[in-house]
């Protein structure tokens, strides 16, 4: 096998590569100095180094062999790499920037432990890199299949390999709701595929473990639909309690209030989650239209029509949020309704729902389905629903928000989020469906356009399967996810 150069196999493809004579042979690699808020990280570079027999020492002498130092000069999620003869140094701004670094050093040792290691060096030279988007999404389904807290924290570490630094939890929806509330009876917990059900102190937990991984979390409660567990518990607030359905009703003057409960009870759980998520796609209007309350309640409101309604009730609930100090956050809507410009939007159904929305002042999360969605197969063999259709690792690879409409949609597109809905997904197919699409996303999540050539893609991965690192994540991550 030929040999390539470790500072050639990054996946994401890094801004900038310098290549020096001279290396640094990795079995002379001994000490670690770290700044003092590098300090968990540095463990993390600690067991890294233990799995090729390297057995670093933290060091208080700043002259080590491996150095993690604070660079204020840097962006927030800006890191480098410097190889020298005498020492490698890593640097970032913080704490997310060395994280970024701690996952590329992974991958280059990999590829130069290839031939093992009696002939493993990292040549001198300096890797900088920073991220395009600053939202690099991936979003969990736990709400149709129910995952461990061990399973869904295996993802997030998965994630923080390839420098993604958003988690988007989808926690409610019509197959169960997995929120353990003092809000909500157990009873709706359908869990009509797998049964299961996080308890605050789980939810906490996780939320604390994306931080220590540089990885924020958006929780997300899906109203006004998709809520047929917790209508079927809570009859009362539904259009007829006799056949509730999946929508709340937007005319009983008691949802709203009930669901301000429910989402203030969300954010005591997530203090730290910048952005909720609350849903709003995909509501049928039929139990509104023959419901009396929702119907006085348009006339009452002069929307005129029910989606008119519906809107005026999603931006009272946005509201709830803004006023909390949160930003809401929901899913682009079929019906072509627009919201408040801070409010943003995840455009899901159509390439040109960022063209709608962008006049409005609305930020966009990029995360359209025929190119995003990990729940489509990968090939056929796959199970899959019958409105799902191929998509392979090159088709996730091609995926560019700005391809068409660049000067109208780049000021308004703040990033891009893949998805794996679990209709199909039980918690044992979670991790096989996301590898090995996952790096091809974080390319386009992360890389410049002109970085980006899908045949060098498949080199670098094939590469980094063959030395091992593929498999090393699936291990490392599922054990690292009982933590």
């Amino acid at each position: 096998m030929k040999s390539e150069h470790p500072f050639d196999i990054l996946i994401p493809a890094p801004v900038s590569v310098v290549k020096q004579e001279g290396a640094v042979t990795l079995a002379n690699l001994k000490t670690l100095h770290a700044d003092p808020e590098f300090t968990g990280i540095a463990e993390e570079f600690v067991r890294l180094a233990a799995v090729f027999g390297i057995r670093l020492a933290v060091s208080p002498d700043p002259d080590a062999d491996l150095v993690l130092r604070r660079n204020g000069t840097l962006e927030t999620d800006e890191w480098s790499i410097r190889v020298e003869p005498s020492a490698i140094l890593a640097e970032s701004a913080g704490r997310t920037g060395m994280s970024y670094a701690f996952s590329a050093f992974a991958q280059m040792l990999f590829a130069a432990e290839i031939r093992g290691p009696a002939s493993a060096v990292l040549p001198r030279g300096t890797v900088t890199d920073k991220p395009r988007f600053a939202w690099r999404g991936f979003m969990l389904d736990s709400a149709r299949h129910f995952q461990t807290p061990a399973t869904v924290k295996a993802v997030i570490r998965l994630m923080a390999h390839f420098r993604l630094n958003t988690f988007h939890w989808h926690l409610t929806d019509n197959q169960g709701w997995r929120i353990a509330s003092d809000a909500v009876p157990p009873e709706a917990n359908a869990a009509t595929l797998t049964a299961g059900q996080y308890t605050k102190d789980e939810l906490r937990g996780v939320a604390e473990f994306a931080a220590r991984h540089g990885v924020r979390i958006v929780p997300e409660i899906d109203i006004p639909g998709h809520s047929r567990g917790l209508l079927k518990a809570c009859p009362q607030y539904a259009c007829d309690a006799a056949a509730p359905g999946g929508e709340f009703c937007l005319g009983n003057p008691e949802t709203i209030p009930f669901l301000k409960k429910v989402f203030a009870e969300l954010l005591d759980i997530f203090p730290d989650s910048p952005v909720i998520h609350m849903g709003g796609d995909e509501a049928d209007t039929a139990h509104w239209e023959k419901c009396p309350r929702c119907l006085a309640a348009m006339k009452a409101a002069g929307c005129g029509t029910m989606r008119g309604l519906e809107n005026r009730f999603m931006t009272e609930m946005t509201r709830f949020l803004i006023e909390r100090g949160r930003t809401p956050m929901l899913w682009g809507t079929c019906s072509g309704q627009t919201y408040p410009p801070d409010t943003i939007i995840q455009s899901w159904l159509d390439i040109r729902e960022p063209l709608r929305v962008a006049p409005n002042g609305n930020k966009v999360v990029y995360s359209v389905h025929n190119s995003l969605y990990f729940d489509y197969p990968e090939n056929l063999s796959e199970p899959f629903e019958t409105w799902m259709f191929e998509l392979s690792e090159k088709g996730v690879y091609m995926t560019d928000p700005h391809i068409i409409w660049e000067e109208k949609v780049k000021d308004a597109i703040i990033g891009t989020e893949a998805c794996l809905w679990t209709e199909r997904v039980p918690e044992w197919r979670v991790m096989r469906k996301i590898l090995p699409r996952l790096g091809a996303y974080a390319e386009c999540a992360w890389s410049l356009p002109g970085k980006k050539l899908w045949h060098d893609f498949l080199r670098r991965k094939e590469l980094l399967e063959a030395a091992g690192y593929y498999d090393f994540l699936l291990g490392n991550c599922r054990e690292r996810g009982e933590e």
